[in-house]
């Protein structure tokens, strides 16, 4: 399909149309002329690159090296020949043609031919030439004076395209090492279009797939939300078929904007669009937008672009399949967990249970005491099994918000001493609580919560007839309460000191492997810190033991 030219008919007897070329050659193809309204004084379109800005400074420095050159030769007219003295004015050329580029040269060696004629070749002040020497000096004059000027202006420019180059590759170093430095998606798309709109001196848009079928501006510099519908097709084109489209391509032309894909061996992922022009500008007689060294430029961009992407990409996968490990880790454990806790307490609560209903008339006062006091106490295990569950459930879901008051740190202490009675009645306890103890801000249930869960660990790892040590200072200038619970154990391996608050952590290489859910310590911590406190663990320096550290706010601080 083809627009038939409107042009009058005169000149088709040595200029044939396109279309009719065209025709003539199909052959068996069909051709479609398609005719329009001339509009008399309508200027044809002719795709040009935007003309450079002409600057009248170098020509007028040309004039003037001209001058200075007829000054010179004057000067040195008495003790030189004619034809030495266009040394001087070679000189000129040539040092306009080195700082200024081709036509200020040709300008100042048209000039300097002139000026020497007319200076210096007799009949002076005149522009014949009687000697027939002088003409051919002058015309090799002439010669010289442009290839040396033309010279001068290419190694100028060789120059001056070294230094872009060098320019624009220090740019795009730089631009590598900054995407290296970035890790958030967001920072990484506005770095981008800001590095594109900086070097082509365009408008930018930054374009990410949402979904499998459709994409969005995630970035523009300056910032830009929306496109009209031609651009967004022309976008959605370009990222489904890994080309150009839009302003400038073979595909939907009549977009404001031209679009490239950011593309790595995997696909698409994302797309870049362009513009320089008002949003009035008609895109289909516009001047191209970039240059062919541009262009490469842009691409040379858009290739790091790309990969640097699927770089963050990749790494939030990775990030992602740790966390689905670390979740699947954790289900693990607390099966194992509850397969094991659970049955264990259950296992002894029915086996006591079976016996006092099976063998009552056989057994004894004692043996049923026995066994009442071991449902009882499996029972109790149990609840605070499940309690630690629901705890950590709280903590996880964001459902702790502490009810924080002044309070005397002792009772809280006492309270937790109570509940722990039978745990540690094979310990003995002692207590390390100065008189003028101040209040601290505390939750009175968590924090008893927290010590109980400490002295059960202590009743757990210590042995039999060792003490548990319970102490606390308050240290008021810095406005801090400091509790600590000490026992007599083996201690904690250097390596798992941090662990050890972990979900379902739980020390191994000890002499056996006690009881437990390893959520207990892991429950302290998110308790302590929902007060806004923290707690560390540690070995005793003075003897084998381990040594909890409670640091909360003392009331008149906060």
């Amino acid at each position: 399909m083809l627009g038939r030219p409107a042009q009058p008919r005169w000149r088709r007897f040595w200029h044939t149309p396109v279309a009719e070329a065209v025709a003539a050659a199909a052959g068996d193809i069909p051709v479609h002329v398609v005719g329009g309204e001339h509009r008399p004084g309508a200027p044809a379109w002719r795709p040009t690159l935007p003309a450079e800005r002409v600057r009248v400074s170098p020509y007028l420095v040309a004039l003037a090296a001209v001058v200075v050159a007829t000054l010179i030769g004057q000067g040195l007219r008495q003790a030189l020949a004619p034809g030495s003295v266009g040394l001087a004015y070679l000189t000129a050329v040539l040092a306009v043609g080195a700082a200024f580029g081709l036509g200020p040269s040709l300008l100042a060696c048209v000039a300097s031919v002139a000026s020497y004629n007319f200076f210096f070749l007799p009949p002076l002040y005149t522009f014949t030439v009687a000697d027939p020497e002088n003409v051919a000096a002058l015309v090799f004059f002439l010669l010289a004076a442009l290839i040396a000027g033309n010279l001068a202006a290419r190694v100028r420019a060789q120059a001056l395209a070294a230094r872009a180059r060098a320019r624009t590759t220090e740019q795009l170093s730089q631009f590598s090492r900054k995407l290296a430095g970035i890790a958030g998606l967001d920072d990484l798309l506005w770095a981008l279009a800001y590095q594109i709109a900086a070097m082509l001196e365009v408008r930018v848009v930054v374009l990410l797939p949402e979904g499998e079928e459709r994409i969005a501006v995630r970035a523009g510099y300056p910032p830009e939300d929306a496109l009209d519908e031609a651009d967004l097709a022309a976008a959605t084109w370009c990222w489904r078929h890994l080309r150009p489209a839009g302003r400038g391509a073979d595909t939907l032309p009549g977009a404001r904007r031209l679009f490239v894909p950011l593309r790595t061996a995997a696909g698409a992922v994302g797309v870049v669009g362009i513009d320089r022009d008002g949003p009035d500008s008609d895109p289909l007689r516009a001047p191209p937008l970039l240059d062919p060294a541009h262009r490469r430029l842009l691409d040379a961009l858009t290739d790091q672009a790309a990969v640097a992407i699927e770089r963050v990409h990749l790494a939030a996968e990775v990030e992602a399949a740790q966390v689905r490990a670390e979740a699947e880790r954790l289900r693990v454990a607390m099966l194992t967990s509850l397969s094991h806790d659970l049955r264990t307490p259950l296992a002894a609560i029915l086996g006591a249970a079976s016996s006092l209903q099976s063998y009552r008339a056989l057994l004894g006062e004692a043996d049923r005491d026995a066994l009442l006091a071991t449902i009882r106490e499996e029972a109790e295990r149990l609840n605070r099994f499940v309690g630690n569950l629901l705890d950590m459930t709280r903590l996880e879901s964001g459902a702790m918000a502490p009810r924080l008051e002044a309070l005397d740190p002792g009772e809280a202490i006492g309270a937790a001493l109570e509940r722990t009675r039978r745990l540690l009645a094979s310990h003995k306890v002692v207590l390390d609580l100065p008189a003028d103890l101040p209040p601290a801000r505390l939750d009175a249930v968590l924090f008893e919560q927290v010590l109980f869960n400490l002295l059960d660990n202590a009743a757990k790892y210590a042995p039999a007839g060792s003490t548990v040590t319970v102490r606390a200072v308050a240290d008021v200038p810095a406005g801090r309460l400091v509790v600590q619970v000490l026992d007599e154990g083996p201690g904690i391996p250097q390596e798992e000191l941090e662990r050890v608050f972990d979900k379902f952590h739980r020390v191994r290489g000890l002499d056996r492997q006690r009881a437990g859910t390893g959520l207990g310590l892991a429950i302290c911590r998110g308790f302590v810190e929902a007060m806004g406190g923290s707690i560390v663990a540690a070995n005793r320096s003075d003897r084998a033991g381990a040594v909890f550290t409670l640091t909360l706010r003392l009331a008149e601080a906060a």
